[in-house]
């Protein structure tokens, strides 16, 4: 009985820990790293799942397993550091993907709204500071212009074949959105004809929740 309870006592303990990790981590992905919709659509939720089976099961569960009174101090030591170990790893590489791969800004190209993922920035040589220079916005607000010049042409050719990025994440074609304020409203809903199904109620229900005027916001279809 002594031996069971000891167990239970260290995977208790074991599985606390990872339950305050676990808040912790939620709190700032959900309010910093994939705030409203972009928990669901932009990878933020598909992360957690990565997360919660680490924290969850291999750490406390392997805890449960090794931890017996008859092992010397020395050895229980030895065991519970090697489980430390893979969790914090394990734990370490899903913060650092779900980090990478959340939405630093937004893009307005061909009248839709598009996420833009850090690690796209990355790949050109740019950080989520360089968004922020564009707009100031929480997040950063941007348009995706059309290439200008042969030079830009060719160089979204580049990054078509060799990195596939498309248009709406190419930062050398951003702009900041208050020089196309007229291409937002544009690409509003309330542009559109036919009128999507079912819009009009819910842009009723926001605008009065919020205390808006009709025009005071574009409504722009969003693609996670």
């Amino acid at each position: 009985m002594h031996h069971a309870s000891e167990r239970v006592q260290a995977f208790s303990i074991h599985f606390g820990i990872s339950a305050i990790a676990f808040l912790s981590l939620l709190y700032v992905v959900l309010l910093y790293w994939y705030p409203g919709p972009h928990f669901s659509l932009n990878g933020g939720w598909q992360g957690i799942r990565i997360v919660l089976p680490v924290l969850f099961i291999l750490g406390p569960c392997l805890t449960l397993l090794v931890v017996s009174p008859g092992k010397s101090l020395r050895a229980k030591a030895f065991d519970l550091t090697c489980i430390g170990i893979l969790q914090i790893g394990a734990f370490g590489w899903g913060i650092y993907a779900l980090h990478t791969q959340r939405p630093v800004g937004v893009s307005l190209s061909e009248g839709i709204i598009y996420p833009v993922v850090e690690e796209e920035l990355l790949l050109q040589k740019k950080t989520a500071a360089d968004m922020k220079l564009l707009d100031d916005g929480r997040p950063p607000v941007v348009f995706a212009r059309a290439a200008a010049t042969e030079e830009e042409q060719m160089e979204v050719g580049a990054y078509d074949f060799i990195q596939g990025l498309p248009v709406a994440r190419r930062f050398f074609l951003f702009d900041p959105i208050r020089l196309h304020v007229d291409e937002l409203y544009a690409a509003s809903l309330d542009n559109v004809h036919p009128v999507p199904e079912g819009f009009l109620p819910v842009r009723d229900a926001y605008l009065d929740k919020y205390r808006y005027h009709a025009g005071e916001l574009a409504f722009v279809p969003f693609a996670g």
